[in-house]
């Protein structure tokens, strides 16, 4: 998909020519309601596609300007690529065209035209008042330096310069991804006689294609695409930075409301507190105390809920950026870095807006700590946050992180660049694991050093010292033994290129003690009087040596058996009993008294050989 997709969203004061400009430009009338005709206001968000060919397709949206709409104005220009302030040459700056530009502004719309509309109702010295109101106006925001366009929206004059000027911008602007998962905020949902529920909205990041599952968030309905349309032509996909519509099969209209999202991405998770860096208004009048109920405006959402500040007890307009925290009455779908804009919920004023740093906050302690922690926060990149959710959890599951995130693609950049290696469907750094590989190192060489004659260091002890859960811990193990990294025998592990090699004296202690030890047979001396004759540095470590390259079995406390000569007797006993045999039967047949002969039948029961039941012990197969 190389073609580009932008919406241009529309601003301004109420009758200042904002739906004029569209028609325009477009030829639509997006006043479709009956009372936006009859009042000659627009309510609703309205829509027209405004030029499109093989490389670029370009929709406006025409935003409500009367004061009370507020909300459907902040919905509109939220998922916008290019924002047309429009001011009126008659009437020039006015009390809504200063709110529209202070919520443009604390969204971060970069890419923007001035354009003073009904220039045929001015003469030139009201103009050169008007330019000149919107200079000192724009100064400090993100309106600074941008072109001002003089346009007629009934005579036409300035509107094809415009429309080419609108095209060659956009051909410098970076557009939305569209490789992520799906992020489109509904912001108008009904019913159509015939096709069943239909959305609509501007796709922020992703696309959808025809009969794809969704979810609806946060409702968490799971819902399939039925069909695609893009300004009443059917298409196979959306992408984003495009208008559709979407007709959904597996819910009712009325189940949506306006600030729902819809996502391809299943483990995406809902939230009711976020953290946030909050931007002050300088027109903010009234003191905004610890825990004032606020309304939250973000993508098409209006959420009610709470601010708690961490720094201070109250808010006034005489702060710049402030690191704070929202607990909202209901629960959002969000995204990191996801601008908006903060209301006060009585009486309405804006007190700011900025983004979300966390949108899965927890909850944090008072004082300057947690809000030197959330400059941190608020400092990072889509690759920081996602390592700093790793590192903070490292073995999260891939799942799991997954409803954490929108961007998969920079997920996925990381894995391949090797800042993170995914182990058994969790996710770890590569410093991390390099870090314990070589704590691992360390631990076996120092083993190794110290026990030579040993296979390795116990496999349960290694994992125990290890600085993680112990889950992640015996995952990253596991992927170092198939990796052939660390090599396991037994139930003990060791640096692939150790290897147990006895000396010429330890070669002859062998010899010697099983050949004490076999003829001895069962009636054998406690371990340490066989060892007595002999000299080792390490008669512990000899004698574990014997028994994991089963030279001999341990019996009961020091008695131990050499092992051909525990065979002989196994031997001898199965070929005298039948499928079962008593205490009696044995001690007849071997000739040895309780003190040896019952070790070695519980021996026998714990290599599974034989299996007691009351008296008898019967051959497991035989």
């Amino acid at each position: 998909m190389n073609k580009h997709n932008f919406t241009i969203g529309m601003a301004g004061h109420i009758d200042h020519g904002k739906t004029e400009l569209v028609k325009a430009l477009t030829g639509v009338e997006t006043d479709r309601l009956k009372e936006e005709k009859e009042r000659k206001i627009s309510i609703e968000l309205g829509y027209a596609p405004l030029f499109q060919n093989d490389d670029m397709s370009v929709s406006i949206i025409d935003v409500p300007g009367h004061e009370r709409f507020i909300r459907q104005m902040i919905a509109g220009v939220s998922s916008i690529d290019l924002t047309l302030l429009v001011i009126a040459a008659d009437e020039g700056v006015m009390p809504q065209t200063i709110e529209h530009l202070e919520i443009l502004n604390h969204l971060d719309i970069q890419n923007g035209l001035i354009v003073i509309t009904k220039i045929r109702l001015a003469d030139p010295d009201l103009l050169a008042v008007v330019r000149e109101e919107i200079g000192d106006l724009v100064k400090g925001t993100v309106f600074e330096g941008k072109s001002i366009f003089e346009v007629d929206s009934i005579n036409g004059e300035g509107i094809e310069q415009l429309k080419t000027t609108i095209q060659d911008l956009l051909k410098n602007i970076t557009p939305k991804p569209s490789n992520g998962a799906l992020f489109f905020p509904i912001d108008q949902s009904f019913h159509i006689h015939g096709i069943g529920t239909v959305v609509r909205g501007t796709i922020v990041e992703g696309m959808v294609k025809a009969q794809e599952e969704l979810i609806i968030l946060p409702s968490q309905k799971k819902v399939q695409v039925k069909s695609i349309q893009q300004f009443n032509e059917p298409v196979q996909a959306a992408y984003a930075g495009q208008r559709a519509a979407i007709a959904l099969k597996g819910i009712d209209a009325n189940e949506i409301n306006r600030g729902s999202v819809v996502t391809n991405n299943h483990h995406a998770e809902i939230t009711n507190r976020v953290d946030i860096e909050l931007n002050i208004s300088p027109h903010l009048t009234t003191v905004v105390k610890q825990r004032t109920p606020i309304k939250l405006h973000t993508g098409t959402n209006e959420v009610y809920g709470k601010i708690i500040f961490y720094d201070r007890n109250k808010l006034e307009n005489n702060e710049d950026i402030i690191y704070a925290q929202l607990v909202l009455d209901q629960t959002i779908f969000v995204i990191k870095d996801q601008r908006f804009i903060l209301r006060r919920a009585t009486p309405i004023e804006t007190i700011g807006g900025g983004r979300i740093i966390d949108p899965y906050a927890e909850k944090h302690k008072h004082g300057e700590e947690t809000v030197v922690n959330l400059k941190q926060k608020a400092a990072f990149d889509e690759k920081d946050y996602i390592l700093s959710i790793i590192n903070n959890q490292p073995g999260i599951k891939l799942d799991e992180l997954i409803r954490l995130l929108n961007y998969t693609p920079e997920l996925e950049k990381l894995i391949k660049e090797h800042y993170l290696v995914i182990i058994d469907q969790r996710l770890f750094s590569v410093s991390l694991i390099n870090q314990i590989k070589t704590t691992i190192n360390q631990y076996l060489s120092e083993f190794h050093l110290k026990h030579p004659l040993l296979l390795g260091m116990n496999k349960s002890e290694l994992t125990s010292k290890l600085p993680l859960s112990n889950e992640s811990n015996w995952i990253i193990v596991e992927d170092l033994i198939s990796g052939k990294e660390i090599i396991q025998t037994q139930n003990f592990l060791a640096l692939p290129d150790f290897k147990v090699e006895l000396s010429n004296g330890e070669e002859q202690t062998l010899s010697l003690l099983l050949s004490d030890l076999k003829s001895d047979g069962l009636k054998v001396k406690e371990i340490s009087s066989y060892l007595k004759h002999h000299s080792l540095n390490n008669k512990e470590d000899f004698l574990i040596y014997l028994l994991q390259h089963e030279y001999i079995h341990h019996l009961q406390g020091e008695l131990y058996i050499e092992t051909n000569a525990f065979k002989h007797l196994i031997e001898q006993l199965y070929k005298k009993t039948g499928a079962s045999f008593s205490l009696k039967e044995a001690k007849d047949i071997l000739d040895v008294s309780r003190k040896y002969l019952i070790p070695f039948l519980e021996k026998l029961d714990k290599l599974n050989i034989t299996k007691r039941v009351e008296n008898q012990r019967y051959w497991v197969n035989k």
